[in-house]
């Protein structure tokens, strides 16, 4: 049996919550209609059993049924697996027998928003007029759900999130029961991770039992790759050990988006300890690398973006436009001097004329656009870049990172950018080069008949 179940409330005295005892002790008895509502781990279904036990008197050989789940009196239904019309239906049939065993039927709805908008009108008319011999008690983690009818008919008892020293309570009572030698401060570091839950604080107090690893260990992390850490890294500005620290959280199999959010937890305690609006500014980055890595194809993309634009110098956002390698077909155009304006004359708007990266860098934010929806990584990765020169077919981008390079090279990254830079331009198959580029340098900008013997020579 898991450490959760073995150490299951049996009684009221014993549940974790203090505000829940008490009410408990003061509105047991009275009301036919419970709705026990809260976030998830926090005993709602315990709890119910408990005032299922205290309701019939606490009779021993009861308590046990009750315990096992083989109470003929006491039902229990998951509204998740039994939502409709036709369940409460049969509830409603069966409701108005007397109870074989046991003083009070009591009924435990578990999940109870999952009904149905029929089954949860068909259950008030019963909430509303019950037999004498019956108990209604409704567990849901999403109330609102309900139709206000139902609510106004139940008692509530809101199962609010613990305090931190309510599930170190709970942590503490395990360990010492099971004979596990842990410090306040591990047991912190477990409780904090639980994010509210006694469920999974217990599970993770277990699972550090039987691995022998630090708490730390436990969540996922080493020491040396704690959201602290990291956060130390950004402040110093340095790019480099950014990235490693990253490359290190891949390679220890870290779930990034539980580290983001740890990230973002360490930067709340920090504002309302310091209310430093600057504060505010990194915690929308982490927020959206969050929402990032929801859809990107590389879950690490999203923090090494954050890294960049925290601890890197801006690529800069007005180019001076650069020559094109002088293909023959250009030089006509130059010698007409009708390649700067655009199109030629009585052409119209599109196609766009090939040969000018100027006309790319006035597309560019509407080509990003483009790319947004197919990916939203690709399109970070190609606002770290800038397009330095296209002839009509082949685009050259700069980019300053080599694993930016790496990933926009790959197959379906490049398929994404050809394709939304093509359907921009009007201009199907256009070929993405790259080049990698140093952002160290104190120009950015190398002499333009350089660049444009690079392009020439990667155009080849």
């Amino acid at each position: 049996m898991t450490w959760y179940l073995k150490y299951r409330p049996q009684s009221v005295d014993e549940l974790d919550l203090i505000s829940v005892r008490e009410a408990l002790k003061k509105n047991l008895f009275g009301p036919h209609a419970f709705l026990l509502s809260g976030p998830r781990g926090l005993g709602k279904t315990s709890a119910a059993r408990i005032m299922a036990k205290e309701l019939n008197g606490n009779d021993p050989d009861l308590n046990k049924q009750i315990e096992r789940g083989s109470c003929i009196d006491v039902i229990e239904m998951d509204a998740a697996s039994n939502r409709g019309i036709d369940e409460i239906r049969t509830l409603k049939e069966q409701v108005n027998q007397s109870p074989l065993s046991a003083k009070v039927k009591v009924y435990i709805i578990d999940e109870a928003h999952m009904l149905t908008t029929e089954a949860a009108n068909a259950l008030l008319k019963t909430l509303e007029e019950p037999p004498v011999h019956v108990v209604f008690i409704l567990c849901t983690t999403d109330p609102e759900k309900l139709p206000e009818t139902v609510i106004s008919r139940c008692t509530r008892i809101q199962f609010k999130a613990p305090t931190l020293e309510e599930i170190m309570s709970k942590l503490k009572f395990v360990a010492k029961s099971e004979k596990l030698k842990v410090e306040s401060d591990e047991l912190e570091i477990l409780a904090k991770e639980s994010k509210g839950s006694f469920r999974d604080a217990i599970k993770l107090l277990e699972q550090l039992a039987a691995s022998g690893k630090s708490a730390m260990e436990t969540i996922g992390l080493s020491v040396a790759s704690t959201p602290q850490k990291f956060l130390e890294i950004l402040r110093s500005k340095k790019t480099q050990p950014g990235l490693d620290f990253v490359n290190g959280l891949v390679e220890e199999g870290v779930n990034l988006r539980i580290f983001i959010e740890k990230c973002v937890e360490c930067l709340r305690q920090e504002l309302l300890q310091t209310l430093d609006k600057n504060i505010l500014t990194t915690i929308w980055a982490f927020e959206k690398a969050y929402e990032s890595s929801k859809t990107t194809t590389i879950p690490q993309l999203p923090l090494e973006i954050l890294i960049i634009s925290h601890t890197s110098p801006s690529v800069p956002k007005n180019i001076t436009p650069l020559n094109p390698p002088l293909t023959p077909h250009l030089a006509v155009r130059i010698e007409r001097g009708d390649v700067r304006g655009g199109n030629p004359k009585g052409e119209g708007d599109t196609p766009v004329v090939p040969g000018d990266v100027q006309l790319i860098l006035d597309k560019w934010q509407e080509i990003l656009r483009v790319v947004r929806p197919f990916n939203h990584s690709v399109e970070a990765l190609l606002r770290s870049t800038r397009p330095i020169a296209y002839d009509g077919k082949n685009l050259l981008l700069e980019v300053f990172y080599q694993f930016h390079k790496d990933k926009l090279e790959t197959d379906k990254c490049r398929q994404i950018v050809e394709n939304g830079i093509s359907l921009v331009l009007n201009h199907p198959g256009v070929i993405l080069k790259l080049q990698l580029g140093h952002l160290e340098k104190k120009s950015l900008e190398p002499p333009a008949e350089d660049l444009v013997a690079q392009a020439a020579a990667i155009f080849k």
